[in-house]
């Protein structure tokens, strides 16, 4: 766990860092892509209703790493950016377990 631990706090304007940037931006695409399916009419298709639960999977993961990220490096974080990215982590967070609970019923009443 202190592996783990070092790995964040060493980390620069590196790779690692334009990864978690890119996860993160990747995790608020999502779920405006599927707010904007539960809002809408419109249908996106078999890959996003054939697959839901490995984008849950992928989602729950995706929270977890950014959540570990943001409280590690909460210091490091640019005093302007942190309250964005606290909200945004938050809404991918309760966003994953909306989506979660929602498809667990679903799942639960279908069989």
């Amino acid at each position: 766990m202190s592996n783990l631990v070092y790995l964040f706090q060493n980390m620069s304007n590196s790779s690692s860092l334009t990864s978690l940037n890119l996860l993160f931006a990747v995790m608020m695409l999502l779920q405006l892509v599927f707010l904007f399916e539960i809002f809408s009419e419109i249908e996106f298709g078999a890959p996003f209703q054939n697959y839901r639960g490995g984008w849950l999977l992928a989602q729950g993961i995706g929270s977890v790493v950014l959540f570990v990220d943001m409280v590690i490096r909460f210091d490091q974080l640019a005093p302007s950016r942190r309250p964005w990215h606290v909200a945004g982590v938050g809404l991918c967070s309760i966003g994953w377990c909306c989506q979660f609970f929602v498809h667990y019923l679903d799942s639960a009443l279908l069989s």
